[in-house]
């Protein structure tokens, strides 16, 4: 029997998407290195669709043009990451966008807890695919995040979003837990 192989374009950005599926148990490093494989690590580049030293990132995702704010010289202080995007948090975004689009996947009236929201892009697609989204990061980066969440969700979203500090390891609020979160990011 012949092997049925999905490929799916990640949005505007023309990225394939394969979905792959094993009739056999593998463990985790076995797939980590074959999904390494397959991005053919050797022609990729770092970070191909933000710019750390850019004060913000312009992209349009589920019919909105969002402005996502960065702040470049917070990522120099040791453990801050959340201060700018990343390529990992464009690709998971408009990965649900698609995926919504497609069918495989509704968000609509679905609590979502984000964990490291950083500057907010993911939860904020996420709220505008209709999920109920709860934002969460660090104290030092609430400002930058619900500075993101106020300004890109103004208008005609499906969903809502709240921010919230939660510091991991710390005993999470309980509207966080209660009732518990269709999905965490």
């Amino acid at each position: 029997m012949e092997e049925e192989r999905l490929e799916m374009m990640l949005g505007s950005y023309g990225g394939k998407v394969s979905v792959l599926e094993w009739e056999t148990e593998s463990g985790a490093a076995e797939e980590t290195m074959l999904l390494w494989g397959i991005q053919q690590p050797t022609v990729s580049k770092q970070n191909a669709f933000v710019s750390h030293s850019s004060l913000q990132l312009l992209l349009d995702a589920c019919g909105h043009s969002l402005s996502i704010l960065q702040s470049p010289s917070s990522l120099g202080k040791p453990g801050v990451t959340g201060a700018v995007m990343w390529d990992s948090g464009v690709v998971l975004g408009k990965f649900l966008e698609h995926a919504v689009d497609l069918g495989i996947l509704v968000l609509q009236g679905k609590k979502v807890v984000e964990l490291g929201s950083g500057c907010g892009l993911v939860g904020c697609i996420a709220a505008l695919l209709g999920a109920q989204v709860i934002l969460t990061d660090l104290p030092d980066r609430l400002r930058l995040l619900k500075k993101n969440v106020e300004s890109n969700l103004r208008h005609g979203v499906r969903g809502s979003a709240a921010v919230k500090e939660l510091t991991w390891g710390d005993d999470p609020d309980n509207d966080l837990i209660e009732p518990p979160p269709d999905y965490v990011f």
